[in-house]
């Protein structure tokens, strides 16, 4: 079984107390391809091309233009990604086993690098798998990283459970591509639901912790097999099998 999470916009780097060493992502030549488009790129099309603001957009394209600069700061994913989900997935407390077990079991979705494990190093960066920023001859980030990205979650599947819990945004999740990966594959999309006096709605902020919860869940308890993910009850969430399909499960508090 394996975990599909979305990245986060936010980072931190200031990692000086880690003691996690950080180790090389896995398609470094891919990534050094699209950092030589982002390159090119002048702080107003950064701007335009993915829709920031000036001043970020002159943060971006300092994170591009210095990037392979020793000085760069580095840091292990699942430490420096600091959006809501990774409060959720909080891999600031895992043990080296619980590290060991992740690096195996979750894969994050990236538009930069294609999938960073937690363990893998990372700089400061921003580019969304929307971005249609990519080497000629690629329609989409979609397009460029589809075959590697694939190929690389069928290699595991191959030696574990055919399932792929998937807690990452719809924008992140639809790169990966069932008829790539080996027969009977199942993908099991997960959703938070809050239950409310007029029924149940999805409150985004709370849906995005919940998915580095499960995370958390699965990581921490060296989950292997789908059916006990369905056990998730972080914060009050349980499995609600009246809203849930075969492969679109509901979690509800």
């Amino acid at each position: 079984m394996q975990i599909v999470l979305s990245p986060a916009k936010l980072m931190d780097f200031d990692g000086a107390d880690d003691s996690v060493k950080a180790i090389d992502p896995l398609f470094t030549d891919k990534t050094a391809e699209l950092v030589a488009v982002c390159r090119e790129m002048s702080v107003d099309e950064i701007a335009a091309s993915m829709n920031i603001n000036p001043q970020m957009a002159h943060d971006v394209f300092g994170y591009f233009q210095t990037f392979d600069l020793p000085v760069a700061p580095r840091r292990a994913a699942a430490l420096a990604y600091n959006g809501i989900a990774y409060k959720g997935l909080n891999a600031h407390d895992f043990s080296a086993d619980d590290f060991t077990f992740a690096q195996q079991h979750l894969n994050i979705l990236s538009g930069l690098y294609g999938i960073i494990r937690p363990m893998d190093a990372i700089r400061p960066y921003r580019l969304e798998f929307q971005r249609k920023i990519v080497p000629e001859g690629y329609k989409s980030l979609y397009d460029f990283w589809g075959d590697t990205l694939n190929a690389y979650l069928a290699s595991k599947l191959a030696h574990d459970e055919r399932v792929i819990i998937n807690v990452a945004s719809q924008e992140y999740g639809k790169v990966v591509r069932k008829n790539k990966l080996p027969q009977g594959t199942r993908i099991i999309d997960i959703r938070f639901l809050q239950h409310e006096t007029n029924g149940f709605r999805q409150v985004v902020v709370h849906a995005k912790k919940a998915r580095g919860l499960m995370a958390r869940f699965i990581i921490k308890n060296r989950l292997t097999k789908h059916q006990d993910v369905q056990a998730f009850d972080s914060e009050g969430y349980f499995f609600y099998p009246d809203l849930s399909k075969e492969d679109e499960w509901v979690f509800v508090r």
